[in-house]
């Protein structure tokens, strides 16, 4: 199933929400959106590294299945909405409306302005019905 991301006609547009921002910003850079999660630590400081730069909290539903959202750029305006890599999305996806629900959670693991990366190793998944 195809992303509707942030570029799609308000009818069915549906990018994933911002729900925290990052709590701490490296002070050292102008400007700098960078979470510093551990002091010192340089993959902390690395914007593109894992775990590097992020910090922020994402909600994402959709009837998507797993398999899709850790394709490599799945959120293809990841990087013009505030994804960074070392971000965490939560989110849930629906077969259909009232049937089996799938809660997840992951990392992001890569960020460029063709998208961002769900980590397939950080992906955790539960089925309800």
């Amino acid at each position: 199933m195809a992303y509707f991301g942030s570029t799609q006609s308000s009818s069915i547009a549906n990018p994933p929400r911002q729900l925290v921002a990052p709590f701490a910003n490296n002070p050292a850079i102008s400007g700098s959106t960078q979470f510093l999660s551990t002091q010192g630590s340089t993959a902390a400081n690395n914007p593109n590294g894992p775990g590097g730069g992020g910090g922020g909290l994402w909600f994402y539903s959709s009837t998507n299945l797993t398999t899709d959202l850790t394709a490599s750029n799945f959120f293809s305006d990841g990087f013009y909405i505030g994804m960074r890599a070392g971000d965490m999305v939560i989110g849930n996806s629906f077969s259909s409306l009232g049937s089996s629900v799938q809660t997840w959670q992951g990392s992001i693991v890569s960020v460029s302005t063709a998208g961002a990366s769900l980590s397939t190793g950080s992906l955790m998944t539960s089925t309800f019905n």
